[in-house]
C-alpha cells in the first residue's frame, strides 16, 4: 500500500510527465488551428466551434457591426456564411470581451487561435505552478479532459480560471494587485461570484475600489467605442439566450449546472431553475460560513473556486479549469492524507466531471465538442456533471475535515 501511494506521489511531481503534456498540448493546438483555418487540408469539413464564434464576433465588431453580434437572426446568417455550417452559437459575452476579440480578429483565425490558446494556457499553468509548486503535474493530470477541451475549442476557460487563481494568490498576500484580476473578471461576471463575495466578507475596500475602477474603465471604453446602445443589444441577447436555455436548446449534457441536470432528468424549466437558485444560495452560504470561521486560507480558496461552479445555470465543462485551481490549493493535503485507492477514486471522479461532455460527444459520434444551440429541438442526453461534481466536493470536504480533526487531536 505504501509503495503504491509512493508511486502515485512520484507521478504527481514528474516533470517529464508535465513536459509531455505541454508538448502534446502544443501539437493539439497546431492541428486544431488547421481545422479552424483550412480543415480541407485534413480532409474534413468546416464545423462551427467555440473560437469561430469568438472570431466572428470580433470581425463584426471590427466592421462597425458589434450590435449584429448580439442579434440572433443577423448572427445566425453571418455564422452560416462564414463557416458554411448550420450550427448557431449565441453571443452573450459583455462588450468588453467583444472589444478584446475585435483586436484579436485582426489575425487570420488560425493564427488568432494559436495565440489565444497558447497564451492563455501558459497563463493558466503559471498560476497553477505558483499555487501548487512541485505538485503541478498532479493538478494538470487531474483536470486533463478540461485542458484538452480548451486547447481544442479555443474557449476562455484558461483565462477565467487563471484570473481567479491570480486573484486568490494576491488576496492571500494582501496585495492590492488582486483588484486587477477581479476587475478583469467583468468579461465573465457570473464566475466571479465566489471571489467577489469573499472580498466583501473580509471588507477589503481598497481592493474592491481598484477592481471597480478597472471594471468600470473596461465598461466605459467599450461603451465609448460601440455606443451606449450596445448594452441594450447585450441585454436582448442575454434574454434570448435565457429563452433558449429554458427550452433546452443548449447541449445541456455539457453543462455543469444544477439547472441542466434537473432539466434533463425531466423537471420543467421553472422547477429546474428553482433548484439552481437553491443550490447557488447553498454554495454561497457555505462560503460565507467558512469565511467567518478559522478555516485555513488554502481551504477557503479551494471552497471559493468550487462554490463559484454552482452559481450560474450556464456553466460549461470548459469552465471546470476552475476546479484545477481549487485542487492546486489542496493537492498537498490530499496526497498526504489519502490512501492510494482514495487518490484513484478522486481522479476518476474528476475525470468524469471534466470529461463527461467529451465522452458523450464521442459516444454519439459527434466530431466536434459543440456549445451551440439547436433552434428547433431540445438537446438530447442526461447532464450528470453537477451531481458528480457535488459528490466530488463532498468527498474532498470529508478528506480535508478528516485532516483537520486529526491535526486537532
Amino acid at each position: 500500500m505504501a509503495q503504491r501511494k509512493g508511486a502515485v506521489q512520484q507521478l504527481a511531481t514528474s516533470r517529464k510527465l508535465l513536459l509531455a503534456v505541454i508538448l502534446a498540448g502544443v501539437v493539439l493546438v497546431m492541428i486544431s488551428a488547421i481545422r479552424f483555418q483550412s480543415p480541407e487540408l485534413l480532409g474534413q469539413a468546416k464545423v462551427l466551434t467555440d473560437f469561430d464564434a469568438f472570431h466572428i464576433a470580433g470581425r463584426l465588431a471590427a466592421q462597425g457591426r458589434a450590435a449584429d453580434a448580439y442579434n440572433v437572426s443577423t448572427l445566425l446568417q453571418v455564422q452560416r456564411e462564414m463557416s458554411g455550417t448550420q450550427s448557431f452559437m449565441p453571443w452573450t459575452y459583455p462588450p468588453p470581451f467583444t472589444l478584446a476579440m475585435q483586436y484579436l480578429a485582426g489575425l487570420p483565425i488560425g493564427a488568432a487561435f494559436v495565440f489565444f490558446a497558447l497564451s492563455t494556457f501558459a497563463f493558466y499553468l503559471w498560476v497553477l505552478h505558483r499555487i501548487a509548486g512541485k505538485w503541478l503535474p498532479a493538478v494538470v493530470i487531474a483536470v486533463m479532459p478540461a485542458i484538452v477541451l480548451n486547447l481544442r475549442t479555443g474557449q476562455n476557460g484558461f483565462l477565467i480560471a487563471g484570473l481567479i487563481g491570480w486573484f486568490l494568490l494576491a488576496f492571500r498576500d494582501k496585495r492590492v494587485i488582486a483588484g486587477l484580476p477581479l476587475g478583469l473578471l467583468v468579461i465573465k461576471p457570473h464566475l466571479a461570484a465566489g471571489v467577489g463575495l469573499i472580498t466583501l466578507l473580509q471588507r477589503r475596500w481598497v481592493l474592491l475600489g481598484w477592481a471597480g475602477l478597472i471594471g468600470l474603465t473596461l465598461l466605459a471604453l467599450s461603451t465609448w467605442i460601440y455606443g451606449i446602445s450596445i448594452w441594450m443589444d447585450f441585454r436582448n441577447a442575454v434574454g434570448e439566450a435565457g429563452g433558449f436555455l429554458a427550452r433546452g436548446y443548449y447541449p445541456l449534457f455539457r453543462m455543469n449546472s444544477i439547472f441542466a441536470a434537473a432539466y434533463t432528468f425531466g423537471l420543467g424549466a421553472t422547477a429546474a431553475m428553482a433548484m439552481q437558485i437553491a443550490g447557488a444560495l447553498f454554495a454561497l452560504g457555505l462560503l460565507i460560513k467558512a469565511s467567518r470561521s478559522r478555516i485555513a486560507y488554502h481551504h477557503l480558496a479551494a471552497l471559493t473556486c468550487l462554490a463559484s461552479l454552482f452559481v450560474s445555470p450556464y456553466g460549461y465543462d470548459y469552465d471546470l479549469t476552475i476546479l484545477g485551481v481549487a485542487l492546486a490549493f489542496i493537492v498537498p493535503d490530499l496526497l498526504e492524507r489519502c490512501s492510494g485507492l482514495e487518490l484513484w477514486v478522486l481522479l476518476l471522479l474528476t475525470w468524469f466531471v471534466c470529461g463527461y461532455g467529451i465522452g458523450w460527444n464521442t459516444a454519439m459520434a459527434v466530431s466536434q465538442p459543440n456549445t451551440g444551440v439547436s433552434l428547433d429541438q431540445e438537446s438530447s442526453g442526461l447532464s450528470l456533471i453537477a451531481p458528480v461534481l457535488a459528490l466530488l466536493c463532498w468527498a474532498l470536504t470529508r478528506i480535508l475535515w478528516r485532516q483537520r480533526a486529526e491535526g486537532e487531536s
